[in-house]
């Protein structure tokens, strides 16, 4: 499937976020020099803003925060590009067995896996065009006021992550979609074995009961939770780093625009602090959001592995004892390896995350706002 958006994917290759050429190319040296350009130049325009020509005439929390928010920006984008640019073996082997996982789908387990619904394809198109379209209120501002800030400095920094945040939306939704497809694959398991007996559907009752489909499932929940894995280690970094740039970025837009409302600041800097933070909070709940959905689906699926266990037990004439044997090592093997979003361990991705980020962005808010009326 992610062969199929591959049309659209390696446009990003512009901004170094995935190989643009195929696998063992010689032309991937040439990309690793233009993705350590792009770092260097982005590190040698940050180090000059602070260093020789820091923001003046501001108020004081308010230049220190935004010059910790500016770097925090530039350290995520070099996280970002340094991971992709050393890890484009793994990149392909992600892409590999994806696409193992839909032939396996399609051939053992009989369930098509088309591209991805319209309704979720749109959900991204909104998504890339939100974060284009923001900008142009920043950019009006800071044509027409005085104090730009570290705007410019950061822009391509800005785009980088925000974009490479789009990528792993897609990537998790990629993950959280053949999640439910496996999850189809066992509901309509565990729908013939309530039959208890076979009915005028002999063959397809025969093919869904047997021994072999059960090991495809099995099968197909070792190589989804391999492909989560792989997910975990290939972009955990960037996870924790864009996770910390946008809570800090958020923080700081919503003080400004609060500096705004009690007239520190001219009204106009409203338009260019609300379309930072509001698309900033909505890429936060949507990436909690699809991790929340793929822990959601490993429930689900742990549900069914268990209702199956009970209907072979209930069932008149049980099935054989290789059977609930592979049953009792299936659903052990659901409960041990959890198929969720984790930033190299430290959190996982999904909704409990989202409410310690605004837990902790009210308190930090109140913290800036005192410390704002002390120095003011």
């Amino acid at each position: 499937m992610l062969f199929a958006l591959h049309r659209y994917i390696k446009y990003f290759a512009v901004l170094g976020l995935v190989p643009w050429v195929t696998e063992n190319s010689p032309k991937q040296h040439y990309q690793q020099i233009y993705t350590l350009i792009i770092v260097l130049s982005n590190i040698g325009v940050a180090f000059y803003k602070i260093i020789f020509r820091p923001p003046e005439g501001d108020l004081l929390v308010s230049l220190l925060v935004s010059c910790i928010v500016f770097v925090s920006q530039i350290v995520t984008m070099t996280v970002i590009e340094l991971q992709v640019m050393c890890q484009y073996k793994k990149y392909y082997e992600f892409c590999l067995q994806l696409k193992c996982l839909r032939l396996h789908f399609q051939c053992e387990l009989q369930q098509p896996i088309s591209n991805l619904p319209w309704i979720r394809c749109i959900k991204f198109y909104a998504l890339s065009v939100i974060n284009i379209i923001v900008f142009v209120p920043s950019i009006y501002v800071v044509l027409n006021f005085d104090y730009i800030g570290y705007f410019w400095y950061s822009l391509g920094a800005v785009i980088i992550n925000r974009y490479q945040c789009l990528l792993l939306l897609l990537y998790v939704d990629l993950l959280g979609y053949h999640a439910e497809r496996l999850d189809e694959r066992l509901q309509a398991l565990h729908s013939y074995r309530q039959l208890g007996t076979q009915t005028i559907l002999d063959i397809q009752f025969e093919q869904m009961c047997s021994l072999d489909y059960l090991l495809s499932l099995k099968r197909a929940y070792m190589e989804l939770y391999r492909l989560f894995e792989l997910y975990n280690s290939l972009f955990g970094w960037s996870i924790v780093c864009i996770f910390v740039v946008m809570f800090l970025d958020s923080i700081i837009n919503i003080y400004w625009s609060l500096l705004v409302l009690i007239k520190v600041y001219q009204f106009g800097f409203i338009f260019t602090t609300c379309s930072t933070f509001v698309p900033l909070l909505i890429l936060l709940f949507t990436f909690c959001h699809c991790g929340e959905y793929c822990k959601r689906q490993h429930m689900l699926i742990g549900s069914r592995v268990r209702g199956l266990a009970c209907a072979a037990q209930c069932q008149a004439v049980p099935p054989p004892l290789a059977y609930n044997a592979i049953l009792a090592e299936f659903a052990m093997q659901v409960e041990q390896d959890a198929l969720t979003i984790s930033a190299v361990g430290f959190m996982d991705i999904n909704y409990n995350l989202l409410m310690s980020i605004f837990t902790a962005m009210v308190t930090y808010l109140i913290v800036l706002m005192q410390f704002g009326s002390l120095y003011a």
